[in-house]
């Protein structure tokens, strides 16, 4: 399997390390502010070929940590550390037992 993108993000609810964007409905997520390591890497997914970004959102009380989708990166700003994501497919599916934070991990395409 090949490695992929993985962004580890706060539940909605949770209290948040980094702002995130999510739309009204707190499913999608449509930008996160991030620091130099994780901007890098959304940047070389879109710059090395459109690669797709997957969403893992963390445990809060009884909502298990899942990875809830995917998108693609649409515009990484560098002045404020954020990164805007378009094209969202919704998934649900457990993480992998091997990941620990936004890096690369096995996931099917």
């Amino acid at each position: 399997m090949p490695k992929r993108l993985v962004v580890l993000v706060a539940h909605p609810d949770d209290e948040q390390p980094y702002k995130n964007g999510w739309d009204p409905t707190n499913e999608r997520l449509e930008y996160i502010t991030t620091n130099q390591k994780i901007f890098n890497q959304c940047q070389r997914a879109l710059d090395g070929g459109d690669e797709w970004v997957y969403v893992q959102r963390m445990e809060y009380g009884p909502h298990k940590s899942r990875v809830i989708g995917r998108v693609k990166v649409a515009q990484p700003d560098e002045a404020t550390m954020r990164v805007r994501f378009e094209k969202w497919e919704t998934y649900d599916v457990a993480p992998s037992r091997a990941f620990g934070g936004s890096t690369f991990a096995e996931f099917p395409e």
